[in-house]
């Protein structure tokens, strides 16, 4: 593996160094540009244009790391036809760029493929190997020098074509996963996500979803979902008497309801437990299933928000991998949808497993002081792999407490939820906090 600085921004041996900035800052905003375009002709619709340099993406960085106790870094991941275009940014303005010569686009859309097929295989341990060679070739070039001279955190990866859908946090430096280290975020591009942090005090959330569907695979643990998730909301303190999470099941779960509610209130948190399929072809072709009918993504734009959510969660999402329009899609789904942050999942995981990991999530992100969104997501991704979430003797066995599972739902034997299958298809898309 060859590592080049700067080879396709600069060439920094014949350039003041005034100058290279000046370059590299030019060159960097053409490559936001560039990824917005992407979405906004998939979307065919134009987005807000928020040009930001590295000195004001900085600043930004500054200022959200005071309030979040945080310390982010920005990594873009561009593959290109004959190598691989990496960018790294934080609070210091300063760019640095790496460009590796022998990775092509084809290449690590090949690894990233067999790193897919191990993932599925939940009922043998994870073969590590692609799972580190994608780490070498897109974290470690920054690993010593910045990542860890800086005790950064926190990455906010904005990836591009190829690679998209990549699950960074199980990639695996040789000794742990990238969860176990930082939080994670996936940005479309830093000039489009919002940048202001709303910490989650009296947060009202809208939990919808469907247990069983007309014409859908059922999702036996959705009722339990839903009921403790808006348990959740309720047990934190409250200053405000108006605060009220509503829960829609089945029957209610159609799209007039959700309107309406939406009309008639404010929420920080809508979370729909159903089905969501990202499909090949443009937007009209993706969708969330409700109990009656289909929204699809083109359609998202259009919802009465009174005030846009803080985020939006999709517990059951399934994503074309192979298809470019189907990853648009599903990370510009906060884009389009007009809220702040989206969680969904990058392939069908198990129900139950998705009733574990959401709990705690929500658990880390209301109950647990001072949590970002990615925070409180690496927090609970980590507890499912150190096995301190399972289930046993039909219970969801936690360190805040155990849950029974309804009678529909058996289980005796010890159930860990370690394996990557399990917790790494969980991401979180746009602003970070």
């Amino acid at each position: 593996m060859t590592i080049i600085l700067s080879s396709s921004f600069v060439n920094a041996q014949l350039i003041p160094a005034n100058k290279q900035e000046a370059i590299l800052n030019s060159k960097m905003l053409q490559m936001e540009e560039k990824l917005q375009k992407e979405y906004e002709t998939f979307f065919k619709r134009n987005m807000i244009d928020n040009k930001q340099s590295s000195s004001e993406i900085a600043s930004i960085l500054t200022d959200i790391d005071k309030k979040t106790g945080t310390n982010s870094a920005v990594i873009w991941v561009m593959p290109e036809e004959k190598y691989l275009h990496l960018v790294y940014l934080t609070k210091k303005g300063k760019i640095t760029v790496r460009d590796i010569n022998d990775v092509s686009l084809t290449k690590i859309s090949k690894v990233v493929e067999d790193f897919y097929g191990e993932i599925d295989q939940i009922n043998t341990p994870i073969n590590l190997t692609q799972s580190q060679q994608l780490y070498d070739w897109i974290v470690k070039p920054f690993q010593e020098e910045f990542l860890d001279a800086e005790n950064i955190n926190n990455i906010l990866f904005c990836i591009g074509n190829g690679v998209r859908l990549l699950p960074l946090s199980a990639l695996h430096d040789g000794k742990n996963f990238l969860v176990e280290k930082y939080s994670i975020a996936r940005i479309p591009a830093f000039n489009l996500i919002n940048v202001e942090y709303k910490p989650m005090i009296n947060t009202k959330i809208l939990a919808m979803g469907a247990s069983y569907f007309p014409d859908e695979e059922p999702l036996p643990a959705v009722t339990l979902e839903l009921e403790n998730i808006v348990q959740r909301s309720e047990k934190k303190p409250s200053i405000s008497p108006l605060k009220s999470s509503q829960l829609l099941i089945n029957e209610e779960f159609t799209l007039d309801n959700m309107q309406n509610q939406l009309k008639n209130n404010s929420f920080q948190i809508i979370h729909l437990a159903t089905h969501a399929n990202f499909n090949p072809g443009d937007a009209s072709n993706s969708y969330i299933q409700f109990w009656d009918n289909k929204l699809t993504l083109d359609k998202m734009s259009n919802l009465p928000w009174q005030t846009p959510p803080d985020l939006l969660v999709l517990s059951a999402c399934n994503t074309a991998l192979d298809d470019h329009n189907a990853r648009l899609g599903f990370t510009g789904i906060a884009l389009q949808s007009g809220v702040n942050s989206a969680l969904g999942t990058l392939w069908n995981i198990s129900d139950l497993g998705t009733f574990a990991l959401i709990t705690e999530f929500y658990e880390q992100l209301l109950n647990q002081p001072n949590n970002t969104k990615t925070e409180a997501l690496r927090k609970a991704q980590s507890l499912l792999l150190e096995e301190k979430i399972y289930f046993e003797n039909n219970r969801l066995i936690t360190p805040h407490g155990n849950i029974d599972l309804p009678e529909n739902i058996e289980i005796k034997e010890k159930i860990t939820l370690s394996h990557p299958f399990y917790w790494a298809g969980f991401i979180l898309i746009s602003s970070p906090w």
